[in-house]
């Protein structure tokens, strides 16, 4: 049985990780993106709220970014994944994030041909992530 998925590395941010890709190389219909990072609040504050208003933020940010009905259709998917038990000032904790979006069917590209759209959008996306972070007395790193 012949593997179907692709992934490609997008070397966007100095504190996100992120890789974008397909579950079938060969009619890409839905991509997704993945983005891995480690963050660490510097004070104590309501973690769940200000994780949830990140979390929120980085939703708005993806419909008004990717979707365009010229690329993408209007729904997507975000999986937002981080625990904030045992969250406390200096304690780093793994946040890993997926969303995935539908190319628009009658302009579908091949996923090798998406790279320049993913770079400029991923770039702006991770830096309002990282931004919302820091705003928020966090430090984001790609490394534990």
């Amino acid at each position: 049985m012949k593997r179907l998925n692709k992934e490609y590395k997008l070397n966007v941010s100095n504190y996100i990780t992120f890789k974008y890709g397909s579950v079938n190389k060969d009619n890409p219909q839905i991509v997704y993106v993945s983005g891995k990072c480690w963050v660490s609040p510097t004070e104590e504050m309501d973690y769940a709220s200000v994780i949830n208003d990140i979390e929120s933020k980085l939703r708005k940010d993806i419909k008004s970014i990717f979707i365009d009905d010229i690329n993408f259709e209007n729904r997507f998917i975000l999986d937002f994944d981080i625990s904030v038990d045992g969250l406390y000032p200096n304690r780093k904790k793994f946040l890993s994030f997926d969303f995935y979006l539908r190319q628009n069917e009658k302009n579908k590209k091949k996923l090798s041909d998406l790279k320049d759209i993913f770079i400029n959008k991923v770039g702006i996306i991770s830096n309002n992530i990282v931004f919302s972070f820091k705003e928020n007395a966090f430090i984001v790193k790609k490394q534990k």
